[in-house]
């Protein structure tokens, strides 16, 4: 199963096993054609590629020490097998995680699709993770515990949704063209914003996990209330219409909701909306007008005061700066 050839090694501690290498681009031509693009500082590694396998033989992939690593699969899936640890693990397009990866050889495995998988991966040493997450944080324990005790461990069980704020903000990493220094700090500012986000996303799962008030035949009741907001999220919803809707009062509702996904009913549409708003500035040419009544806006200047709240920049200006490219993995998938 391994493919022998030159070994793409660096002081990081993390090696592919390839046939040629030419500075950062590194073909598999035996076996699937791929280009990594990375950057390495002090403790952290950046890293976006694409890789396709044209022949359905495993990679080798080697490590000199165990590493952290948030993962980001913009198209195809990502399918790995952690040989030593005896786990599996596939990510989807559009999907994340965060593994501790503790075994000194995994595989990558040609997924079931044949598609290309274009990905994103930030990973961190041990010493620098744990600057940022202490052992007894009440969302990390378990995580930090399978770390110290030297434990495949994944942040989610499920993989996340990557949201519409993720994308942003890696396609900035990825179209960074700064220099240095500032291009040092500018990709570690943004690497720990997805670091915040990704537990910030997780913690809604473990209190869903941890949902002991809510009664088992309750659950699809909750599910149901969720996925009727994201497939409507431009109606004008009230607890009263989501409470008849589902068969739950009011305080039910409301209590549940939050306890199994850690955030409000109309804080969770607020998400949906400015998620879904940021895809269509990116993807699509309709006018700001539109997109604001397609996210339940009756007034642009109430949709462009939200989503200046959530990004930081008008829609207008992140309209210019990101581009209209067709999807959000073109984006990222022309960056050569």
């Amino acid at each position: 199963m391994k493919n022998n050839g030159d070994r793409y090694k660096n002081d990081f501690g993390y090696a592919y096993e390839n046939e040629q290498c030419t500075g950062s681009d590194i073909p598999f031509s035996a076996i699937g054609n791929t280009l990594v693009r990375k950057i390495d500082f002090d403790g952290i590694r950046f890293l976006y590629g694409k890789l396709k396998f044209i022949r359905p033989i495993p990679v080798q992939v080697v490590n000199d020490a165990p590493y952290i690593v948030m993962f980001f699969s913009l198209a195809g899936s990502r399918d790995s097998y952690f040989t030593e640890s005896n786990n599996r693990s596939s990510v989807g397009a559009g999907y994340h995680n965060l593994y501790y990866i503790p075994d000194n050889k995994f595989f990558i495995e040609p997924s079931q699709t044949d598609e290309e998988n274009i990905y994103v991966q930030v990973q961190f040493t041990e010493e620098y993770f744990r600057r940022f997450t202490p052992a007894d944080h009440s969302m990390l324990s378990a995580f930090v515990k399978k770390i110290e005790n030297r434990e495949f461990s994944l942040l989610s069980f499920g993989n996340m949704r990557i949201t519409g704020e993720m994308y942003a903000i890696l396609n900035d990493m990825v179209q960074c063209d700064k220099k240095g220094i500032i291009k040092q700090l500018y990709i570690e500012a943004n690497a720990l914003k997805l670091l915040l986000l990704q537990f910030d996303q997780c913690g809604p799962v473990t209190n869903r996990q941890q949902g002991k008030n809510v009664k088992q035949h309750d659950l699809e009741k909750f599910e149901s209330v969720k996925e009727y907001l994201k497939e409507n999220i431009a109606h004008n919803h009230s607890l009263t219409e989501l409470s008849r809707r589902s068969g739950l009062n009011d305080f039910k509702l409301k209590k549940g909701f939050k306890e199994l996904f850690g955030t409000t009913v109309f804080g969770y549409l607020h998400e949906l909306r400015m998620s879904e708003a940021a895809e269509l500035l990116r993807n699509e040419e309709k006018t700001i007008a539109e997109i604001a009544e397609c996210c339940g806006y009756a007034y642009v200047q109430s949709f462009c005061t939200a989503f200046k709240q959530k990004y930081g920049i008008s829609p207008e200006k992140y309209r210019k700066k990101k581009g209209l490219c067709s999807t959000a993995e073109t984006c990222f998938y022309n960056q050569t």
